[in-house]
């Protein structure tokens, strides 16, 4: 069964830190809450074309787990807003 992963959207100064992505996964969006940034580390995989069920594509930041479970179409915006 294929896991969901959960993208949250960054902001314009973010996205610079992130390698130009618009959006990183859940699990990078909890450590950017805690720490206040995004450190390059271990577990840092651009996707270009992360896609949901509808076919919409982004460009979304995941950690090593998001990016060992993803498959086309299992991607999901998270309700929260967007980080200021």
């Amino acid at each position: 069964m294929a896991q969901t992963i959960w993208i949250h959207k960054l902001t314009d100064a973010q996205k610079a830190e992130a390698d130009g992505m618009a959006y990183i996964c859940e699990h990078l969006f909890q450590a950017l809450t805690q720490t206040g940034k995004l450190t390059k580390v271990k577990g840092w995989n651009p996707l270009q074309n992360a896609s949901t069920k509808d076919g919409t594509t982004y460009r979304a930041l995941f950690c090593d787990s998001c990016a060992k479970n993803y498959n086309n179409g299992h991607v999901r915006m998270a309700k929260e807003p967007v980080l200021v």
